[in-house]
């Protein structure tokens, strides 16, 4: 026989069925071919779309996600963040979110939504994942609103000669 060749093993009459987990009625040859495959599709479709909307909780994959800055690294000019919002910034490697919540102060917080991992999106007055709709306090990065249970993880920042420096 050649390795391309299969042959049925017959089974019991009283062997469970690896599909459904029973045993045939007596004479019964089980489930059909086709109705075993649909079964197993079926299982797989449903595996696929609950793990598009992930568990529902706080981030646990260990999905690698942007560090903070290794150094204070000069992220935009002071002028360029808008007062009551922020920008994304992403210089040198270092990936953050900026904002100015009111004039002459300035925050800065890892762009990664604590709930599911997405990039968050400066927005009037707050920070909003584009993914859960989780809100996020221009001010001190709390959670406002959404899925999140936690806020953003805080990056040191100052300004030096009209720039932004974050680290």
């Amino acid at each position: 026989m050649s390795e391309h060749q299969h042959t049925a093993v017959p089974r019991s009459a009283e062997e469970p069925d690896a599909v459904t987990g029973t045993a045939p009625a007596a004479g019964s040859p089980g489930p059909s071919r086709r109705r075993a495959v649909g079964i197993v599709g079926a299982a797989a479709v449903g595996a696929v779309t609950l793990s598009a909307c992930g568990g529902g909780g706080e981030k646990t994959d260990g999905a690698a996600s942007p560090s903070g800055p290794n150094s204070p690294t000069d992220v935009a000019a002071a002028a360029d963040v808008p007062v009551g919002s922020g920008i994304s910034v992403d210089t040198d490697g270092v990936q953050a979110v900026v904002a100015q919540p009111t004039e002459g102060t300035f925050t800065a917080y890892s762009p990664v939504c604590p709930h599911q991992g997405c990039s968050v999106n400066p927005a009037k007055k707050q920070f909003v994942c584009p993914c859960h709709s989780s809100v996020f306090d221009l001010a001190t990065g709390d959670v406002t609103g959404g899925p999140a249970s936690t806020g953003l993880t805080p990056y040191p920042v100052k300004v030096e000669k009209g720039r932004v420096i974050v680290g």
